[in-house]
C-alpha cells in the first residue's frame, strides 16, 4: 500500500479556522466517532520509519510508514480485534498487543517490519515492556510475575519464543514502579509497603548491588517519587509536594543523596504531568504540565525556540512533541486543539521545515467545531472548581439547552482543553457543554483528590449541582432543558443526579457507569486493591461505610428518578460488571420511569468497535431529540 508524504510545510502558511457567525449544519454521528486515521506513532530506533495504528476494516490495524520511500505498508489485517500499544522492540522486530472484545486480557504479538515471523508472545501471562535494548536484537526488558505472583521482577523476554530470562532484578517487595538509567539499568524501585502503609523509594547504583531506601512517605501523604534520569545518569528529575500543594519537579543527586530545594518547575494550582528527553542531546529539555490546557516549561533554548516559531505560526494550538528520534534529526508534533481533533507533523530540524504526516480526522472541519473555554465557579463550601464550557457555534449564548458532562475515574483523570469527540457531538446539536473536576479529580494536587474520598453522592455530586446552578446563574442553561451525561464514573454521577436532585435535569445518559458502589468493593483482593478500595469508596465491614454506601447507591433508589434515561453496558466490561446493568433494570422497570438499556456483547469499558460506537451515539441523538430538545416540558 502506497502512501505519499505531502510537501514540506514552512510553519508559517498554518492558520487557525475562524469561528462561525451563524450555527453549522446538523453533522453525521460518524464525523464524529469513526476511526482515527492514524495514531500511536512512534519512530524506528534508526529514524527512518514510523510505526502506527491506521483503520482497516472498521479495526485499529499497524502500520509502517517508510520516510524514505514515502510507502505504507499494513502488517495486521485484524477484523475482529484492535491493535494497541505499538513498539518498535528493535529495528526489526515490532511488538504490538490486542484485546479480545473488551475483557481487557492483552496478549502480546510480534512481527517483522515487512509482515513477516508473525509470533504470539507470552499468551495468558501479565507482562508489560520497560525498555529496548539498543545493543541486543534478541531481547527486550519488560516486567512480569516471576519470583512472586503479585510483585514484579524485571527480566529480558526473548523476541523470538516470548520466553523469560531469571529476574535481570528481582523484586524488593511490591513494586509500582521502576526506574531505569539511560543505560538501561534499573536503578530505583517504587515499592507500595502494605503492612506499614508506606510508600518506599528503593536505590542501588548498579546491577547486582542490594537495594537501599532513600526516602518514605505515608500513604497519600506528601513525598516524592521519581520521573526519570537525566542523561548523565547521576541526575535524577522527580515530582514532590513536600511543603507543597502541588506537585513541582526537582533534581535529586544520587552520587549524594541530595534534593535539591529549589524546584525546577512548578506551578500553584497544577501538578506537573512529565519530563521530556532527546537522547542525541543526552539531557532531559523540558517539562509538561496540563494547565487550563497542556503547557511546557522548556530548559532547552533550542525547543523553546522551535516550539515558540511553531505556536506563532498557529495560535490556540498545543504542539506536543511526542517523539524525538534517537539521532535527533527529526521530532514529530501532534498539534491540536479544541476544534481540532489533531495533526501530525514531522519537523526537520535541520531545515526548520514542518511536513504534514497526518490529519486525525479527515472528516471534521474545525470550522464548524465549537470553542471550548476554560472557567471556575465556587463551589457551596467555597471550593474552587476548574472546567470548560463549550457553547455551540453561531448560537447565542443564553438559554442554551445543557448537558453536564463529568469524566470517569474519578481519582487520577481529569478534563482537559482540547478536541473531544462527545462534546463536540453534543455542541453540533446545539448543547452547550459543561465539564467538571468535581473534587476528587487529578491534577490540582494530592490534597484536591483526598477531598473526593469517600463523597461519591455528597460533595462530589454538589460540585456537580453547583455548575448547572452557575450555568443557570449566568444565563447560559435553560434550567427546563438540563441533561447529565457521563461514562463510568460519569456514568454513576449520572444517575446520582437523577436520584438525589431530579428536579434538576431533563434526562439522563449512564455510559457503563456504576449504579451500586457495593459491588465495587470485593470482600477477598490483594492488598493493594483493598487498601484502594476502602480509602477511597469505603470497607463495608464498617458500619458508617456501609451506611454510606446504601445512601449513596442510585440503584437503591429507583422511585426518586422522575425523567428519562438512556444506558448503555459492554456485557464482557471488567470493571463495571454487567450485573449492574442488570439490577438498575429491574429497579426501574419497577419505578415505570421511562428508559432505554443498551447491553452490547463482545464490548467491555466502553464501545470499542466503531460500528457499535456510532450505533450508540445515533441511539443518543434520538433520545435527546425525543425527550429534551422537542419536549421540554419532561421531568419539570
Amino acid at each position: 500500500m502506497k502512501f505519499a508524504l505531502l510537501p514540506a510545510l514552512a510553519a508559517c502558511v498554518l492558520a487557525a479556522a475562524p469561528a462561525l457567525a451563524t450555527p453549522p449544519p446538523v453533522l453525521p454521528v460518524e464525523v464524529f466517532f469513526d476511526t482515527p486515521a492514524m495514531s500511536g506513532i512512534e519512530f524506528s530506533p534508526d529514524g527512518k520509519r514510523l510505526l502506527c495504528l491506521v483503520p482497516f476494516e472498521g479495526r485499529q490495524n499497524l502500520a509502517v510508514i517508510d520516510l524514505e520511500k514515502g510507502t505504507k505498508n499494513l502488517l495486521s489485517s485484524f477484523k475482529d480485534k484492535d491493535v494497541s500499544g505499538p513498539f518498535w522492540a528493535n529495528d526489526e522486530r515490532i511488538l504490538f498487543s490486542v484485546d479480545d472484545a473488551g475483557k481487557e486480557e492483552f496478549e502480546f504479538y510480534a512481527v517483522n517490519p515487512d509482515g513477516s515471523d508473525p509470533t504470539i508472545l507470552a499468551p495468558g501471562r501479565s507482562t508489560s515492556i520497560l525498555r529496548r535494548l539498543p545493543d541486543d536484537k534478541r531481547f527486550l526488558l519488560v516486567q512480569a510475575a516471576i519470583t512472586n505472583n503479585d510483585w514484579w521482577d524485571v527480566a529480558k523476554m526473548d523476541l523470538k519464543t516470548g520466553k523469560l530470562s531469571t529476574p535481570v532484578a528481582k523484586a524488593p517487595g511490591n513494586v509500582e514502579f521502576y526506574v531505569l538509567d539511560r543505560a538501561n539499568v534499573v536503578r530505583l524501585a517504587v515499592v507500595r509497603d502494605w503492612t506499614t502503609n508506606t510508600n518506599r523509594v528503593l536505590y542501588r547504583e548498579s546491577d547486582g548491588q542490594e537495594w537501599r531506601e532513600i526516602a518514605s512517605c505515608g500513604f497519600d501523604q506528601p513525598g516524592w517519587e521519581p520521573i526519570a534520569f537525566d542523561g548523565d545518569n547521576r541526575t535524577l528529575f522527580v515530582w514532590s509536594d513536600i511543603g507543597r500543594k502541588t506537585r513541582a519537579v526537582y533534581r535529586y543527586d544520587t552520587a549524594t543523596g541530595t534534593l535539591e530545594s529549589t524546584p525546577v518547575f512548578g506551578d500553584d494550582t497544577y501538578d506537573v504531568q512529565s519530563v521530556i528527553y532527546d537522547e542525541s542531546k543526552q539531557k532531559v529539555v523540558g517539562i509538561t504540565y496540563p494547565g487550563d490546557r497542556r503547557r511546557f516549561h522548556w530548559l532547552d533554548d533550542e525547543f523553546k525556540a522551535i516550539h515558540a516559531r511553531i505556536e506563532q505560526s498557529l495560535p490556540d494550538t498545543v504542539h506536543s512533541p511526542t517523539q524525538i528520534s534517537a539521532d535527533g534529526s527529526r521530532i514529530l508534533f501532534y498539534s491540536y486543539s479544541d476544534r481540532d481533533p489533531g495533526v501530525y507533523y514531522l519537523y526537520d530540524r535541520k531545515r526548520q521545515k514542518l511536513s504534514e504526516l497526518a490529519v486525525i480526522k479527515p472528516k471534521v472541519d474545525p470550522g464548524q467545531m465549537s470553542v471550548m473555554k476554560p472557567v471556575t465557579y465556587q463551589a457551596r463550601d467555597g471550593l474552587t472548581l476548574h472546567g470548560y464550557l463549550t457553547l455551540p457555534a453561531g448560537r447565542e449564548a443564553k438559554d442554551l439547552p445543557l448537558i453536564i458532562h463529568p469524566h470517569g475515574g474519578p481519582y487520577g483523570p481529569r478534563d482537559n482543553w482540547g478536541f473531544n469527540a462527545e462534546v463536540q457531538f453534543y455542541a453540533n446539536r446545539g448543547f452547550a457543554v459543561l465539564q467538571v473536576d468535581f473534587r476528587g479529580s487529578g491534577g490540582y494536587g494530592q490534597w484536591f483528590e483526598a477531598a473526593g474520598f469517600k463523597r461519591w453522592g455528597l460533595e462530589m455530586q454538589d460540585d456537580l449541582t453547583d455548575g448547572v446552578k452557575w450555568s443557570i446563574a449566568q444565563g447560559v442553561a435553560d434550567p427546563k432543558r438540563i441533561v447529565i451525561s457521563g461514562a463510568s464514573y460519569g456514568g454513576y454521577a449520572t444517575m446520582a443526579g437523577l436520584v438525589y436532585t431530579p428536579e434538576l435535569y431533563a434526562a439522563g445518559i449512564n455510559y457503563v457507569g456504576v449504579v451500586d458502589i457495593r459491588n465495587l468493593i470485593p470482600k477477598t483482593a490483594p492488598a493493594r486493591r483493598l487498601h484502594w478500595m476502602h480509602t477511597r469508596l469505603g470497607n463495608l465491614a464498617n458500619d458508617d461505610d456501609r451506611k454510606r454506601i446504601h445512601e449513596t447507591s442510585p440503584v437503591n433508589f429507583p422511585e426518586r428518578i422522575r425523567v428519562p434515561v438512556l444506558m448503555a453496558y459492554g456485557s464482557n466490561d471488567p470493571r463495571v460488571r454487567i450485573d449492574q446493568a442488570n439490577d438498575i433494570e429491574r429497579a426501574l422497570k419497577r419505578s415505570k420511569v421511562p428508559y432505554e438499556l443498551i447491553i452490547e456483547r463482545d464490548e467491555g469499558h466502553g464501545f470499542r468497535k466503531e460500528q457499535k460506537r456510532i450505533a450508540f451515539y445515533s441511539r443518543i441523538d434520538s433520545f435527546l431529540k425525543k425527550y429534551v430538545t422537542d419536549d421540554t416540558s419532561l421531568g419539570k
